[in-house]
């Protein structure tokens, strides 16, 4: 973790796939979504407008609820296939930039979670881990953006 900070996220307009998934199904959800959204978006007369992510809807247990999505860019209609356009929340949020494997996040949450707390703020559960960069090459250098949202 390179920075921890406490700021403003705008709303964002987004095209989501939302699922319950069990926890080491997670990879495969992503990678199917992620693909399926490109489709639909594209098909839809939009275009990615920003870096996928992964959206928890609540504290993640062995059954994630999850949307894998990205920010769209340009008039999209509604796709079809279960794809969802609609606005990720603004509002307060810890923020922090996790380097290296998914399998390290963990520890980048708590560091999050203490920071809020030393920062006089509570999370409510719904967070977004931002994939900077491509999973490929050397985990070591992989960068996911970590936004918790705080009330």
């Amino acid at each position: 973790m390179t920075q921890l900070t406490v700021e403003e996220v705008p709303a964002t307009v987004v095209a989501t796939i939302r699922r319950r998934v069990p926890v080491d199904d997670l990879p495969s959800f992503f990678q199917a979504a992620y693909g399926q959204l490109m489709a639909a978006v594209t098909q839809a007369g939009g275009s990615m407008g920003g870096p996928p992510f992964g959206w928890y809807h609540g504290v993640p247990t062995d059954l994630v609820d999850v949307s894998a999505g990205f920010p769209v860019a340009g008039d999209v209609h509604t796709p079809e296939g279960g794809v969802l356009i609609h606005e990720r929340p603004a509002g307060r949020a810890v923020i922090g930039l996790h380097v290296g494997p998914y399998e390290t996040l963990p520890s980048t949450y708590a560091e999050l979670e203490k920071f809020a707390a030393e920062q006089g703020v509570v999370p409510f559960g719904e967070m977004w881990e931002e994939y900077l960069t491509e999973p490929s090459g050397d985990p070591s250098t992989w960068q996911t953006r970590v936004v918790l949202l705080v009330e």
